[in-house]
């Protein structure tokens, strides 16, 4: 299935409907995360907004009420567990709080990232961090300026979403990218950055049952 993350924008997470769209299907799905019972106390400790459920039962039962009460609105809506840890990392890679709609959010994107045959990630790394790594990261140094680095990077994410991929953007940390490339004996190629990138979303978004 052929699935497009609906809720892509960080700065839209206060929407409480973060959906998935099946472009194959032409079928909206709202998605609601959940958590394994032994990772809830540590979840509601996180999590801003989990602090009034009494136990993982309660907070179970509200995710399962809330894919009902969709349903009886005639709304496609569906569970999807993640992993705690990951969505913390994901969270902190994005400088945002982990909260309920965030949570939600992050379990849109494992169900879309999950689902997708055909996948581009692109990483993301902020004006001080490019500053700080310019000399030993190839990539950067290829383009000079930063402005520069941004103007390119949007022309080949244009051209990707534009031949049908599906996109996505991750923060990474340079440092983690480094020791990366140390191990495996990669170089710090744009390739490289972007592919470094795609594993980590990958392995964050992984699915938790198996």
């Amino acid at each position: 299935m052929v699935y497009e993350w609906l809720d892509m924008s960080i700065s839209d997470l206060e929407s409480p409907l973060p959906a998935v769209f099946d472009r194959k299907s032409q079928i909206e799905t709202v998605v609601i995360g959940l958590v394994v019972e032994k990772d809830f106390d540590r979840a509601r400790s996180a999590i801003s907004g989990l602090a009034g459920c009494a136990d993982y039962d309660d907070w179970l039962d509200a995710r399962q009420g809330r894919q009902i009460s969709l349903g009886m609105a005639g709304v496609d809506a569906r569970i999807v567990p993640v992993s705690l840890s990951s969505f913390l990392e994901w969270s902190r890679l994005n400088g945002i709080s982990p909260n309920e709609p965030a949570f939600d959010a992050f379990a849109a994107l494992a169900s879309a990232v999950r689902n997708s045959s055909n996948l581009t990630v692109f990483a993301v790394v902020g004006e001080p961090d490019f500053a700080k790594n310019f000399h030993m990261i190839g990539a950067f140094a290829e383009h000079g300026e930063y402005s520069r680095w941004l103007r390119h990077r949007d022309a080949i994410m244009n051209q990707s979403i534009a031949a049908g991929r599906h996109v996505e953007e991750l923060p990474i940390r340079p440092e983690s990218f480094l020791a990366w490339c140390a191990c495996l004996g990669q170089d710090g190629s744009e390739w490289a950055l972007d592919r470094y990138a795609q594993l980590l979303l990958e392995h964050l978004t992984r699915d938790t049952t198996d």
